[in-house]
């Protein structure tokens, strides 16, 4: 094949500017420029050394990350493995070389060639090959995690040269196409042939990042250990990175144990998930002496929506009336009071926290692409944004209540008048509820809810389930509501449509588990695989998002703005927070400093 070597950016580039193959951005130009020393969130300085312990909550049971099968330590995903480009930590849809040295389209083709670097090696000494590339993509499209698969299967990988693999480019714009396969992270093919890549496994892997694996507990501890050796410690995608000599992760089922250890020293770093516990439960001696530190972040990326999923395939749920009742019965304003500290905020947007969140009215834009769908948005959906139901906050809002028993006496439901029992009017049946989660992470909001269910004659359960249980259910569609979260790309696309399509819907362990089925969606979802540009697919994206808002299709959760961490303060973070990440990959330890 000849190709035409293009710089993806090569159309947005200021006149006169150098074309380069360096870097990728979907939209505009790279801000970085040819040439750039290192990324401005990291202290290209930075001493190396120390060992940082960090306390993490759960167990693991797989080292291999790129499977859905087992738990995963993320550890392996983020250090262990090298991207083919890396991602900026500053810009929005732009990435940098990082193992490929290059990259190159031919647009009438759709199909990009990636060059790998000549000095890239695994762990063990050996080169990155264009022979790991295509194996990495082959095995990817057979066992990897659905994303990856969805990437990888349609790739068709074909050798250009002993460093240069051309990869078919996914439907959609070519730039944002190479975006994604430049995730691609390569694996050793000589580490892998000939064993089942889709077993758990506790093997230490071997791949091309800066850490490689040295110890491992099972299901309690990971070792990590600074590759000195790291092919990219002087490139600019890698100076001032990862600069601690060991990291050692363990893992905690208790998080009272784990805090005790962090207070008591044994551990130098924890996420804390708790507002609660983060606004009373620190005022203790390491904290007020200076020895921990208390930072809070904002998330950078897309939320998503989370929630409690309601099967419409039951036909008690099928009725939208009765998911708006039951939905307005959960009183987050009194449950974010008394219970989070004021913490936490209601989710409204199945991209929440993006600029494809339709949290607004919609624009002229949107309206028109709606009224392409008649029936599929209620009329007041063209003038005003959807919003979670909200009570008065006082945890017994009698008007919300009254419009629930409404809503439910229209769809076919009432309390019988002997027992206060919630009852099909027709049939005399019981309304019956269950909520399916794989935690009691969500038991403190989910308490509240059936307080309020049990005030109109609901007997509403909670069932945990273990993981094992938990997948052979929801693949099963065996549940009433299941607590659910979704954290969409950036730029969303061929994975919406087994979240929302009507052929999901229809296939058994699909991630479909709402059920939801309708042609107008269906049109969307096409729309939105094929956008061409941002703010087509913004625009496309935020009605997506209005048609399942006004469904009702689950009860809304609620999300963190901010990340918390507490951490010894021999560690200093980077210079500041970039804006695509949170910058761990900057920090480094006062201890080693000269």
């Amino acid at each position: 094949m000849t190709l035409t070597r293009i710089a993806l950016a090569l159309a947005l580039l200021p006149a006169g500017a150098a074309a380069r193959d360096d870097a990728v951005a979907a939209h505009g130009a790279p801000a970085l420029p040819p040439g750039f020393t290192h990324f401005p969130h990291v202290d290209p300085d930075a001493p190396k050394g120390c060992t940082l312990r960090m306390a993490l909550p759960g167990t693991f049971d797989s080292l291999n990350p790129f499977t859905l099968r087992g738990r995963l330590v993320m550890g392996v995903w983020n250090w262990v493995h090298d991207p083919l480009l890396m991602g900026a930590p500053d810009e929005s849809q732009v990435a940098y070389a990082h193992l490929a040295e290059s990259v190159a389209i031919d647009e009438a083709a759709r199909r990009v060639t990636f060059t790998l670097r000549a000095d890239a090696r695994f762990h063990d000494g050996r080169p990155v090959t264009a022979e790991d590339l295509v194996f990495t993509v082959q095995v990817l499209a057979r066992h990897g995690r659905p994303h990856l698969r969805a990437l990888a299967e349609h790739a068709d990988p074909v050798l250009e040269g002993p460093r240069a693999v051309s990869l078919r480019l996914p439907p959609g714009a070519a730039r944002r196409g190479v975006l994604q396969l430049g995730e691609f992270q390569v694996l050793p093919r000589h580490a892998w042939e000939g064993r089942d890549f889709s077993a758990l496994t506790m093997d230490p892997p071997i791949g091309s990042g800066p850490y490689r694996v040295v110890q491992v507990e099972p299901g309690r501890a990971v070792t990590f250990e600074r590759n000195r050796d790291w092919w990219a410690r002087d490139q600019p995608t890698g100076r001032g990175r990862h600069n601690f000599d060991r990291i050692e992760q363990r893992w905690y089922r208790d998080r009272v144990a784990a805090t005790e250890a962090l207070l008591a020293g044994r551990e130098d770093w924890m996420q804390e998930p708790d507002a609660r516990r983060w606004a009373l439960g620190y005022d203790v001696p390491p904290v007020r002496d200076g020895r921990l530190r208390r930072i809070e972040q904002p998330h950078w990326y897309t939320t998503g929506m989370n929630g409690f999923a309601f099967n419409l395939r039951r036909d008690r749920f099928a009725d939208p009336r009765v998911r708006q009742a039951l939905s307005m019965l959960l009183d987050f304003e009194w449950a974010n009071a008394a219970l989070f500290q004021g913490s936490f905020r209601r989710t409204a947007s199945f991209f929440q926290n993006s600029d494809l969140a339709a949290t607004q009215p919609p624009d002229g834009a949107e309206r028109a692409l709606m009224a392409e769908f008649p029936g599929l948005f209620p009329a007041e959906a063209f003038d005003r944004a959807w919003t979670p139901p909200a009570g008065d906050g006082s945890g017994r809002d009698r008007a919300v209540l009254e419009r629930a028993l409404a809503l439910l006496a229209e769809a076919g439901w009432a309390p019988r008048e002997s027992d206060g029992r919630m009852v099909n009017l027709a049939t005399g049946a019981p309304f019956s509820l269950s909520v399916l989660a794989q935690s009691n992470a969500q038991q403190a909001i989910i308490g509240v809810w059936f307080r309020a269910l049990r005030r109109i004659g609901i007997a509403p359960r909670f069932e945990v389930a273990d993981a094992a249980s938990f997948t052979a259910r929801t693949r099963a569609w065996d549940f009433d509501l299941v607590y659910r979260f979704t954290i969409p790309p950036e730029w969303p696309g061929r994975e919406q449509m087994s979240l929302w399509s009507s052929e999901a819907a229809r296939r058994l362990g699909s991630g479909n588990l709402t059920g939801v089925a309708e042609p107008g969606i269906d049109a969307l979802l096409d729309r939105l695989v094929a956008a061409p540009d941002r703010d087509t697919l913004r625009t496309t994206v935020r009605v997506l998002d209005r048609a399942l808002q006004w469904r009702d299709l689950l009860v809304p959760g609620h999300y963190d703005p901010v990340r918390r961490i507490i951490v010894a303060a021999r560690f200093a973070p980077g210079p500041r927070q970039p804006r695509r990440s949170y910058g761990d990959d900057a920090w480094w330890c006062r201890d080693a400093a000269p």
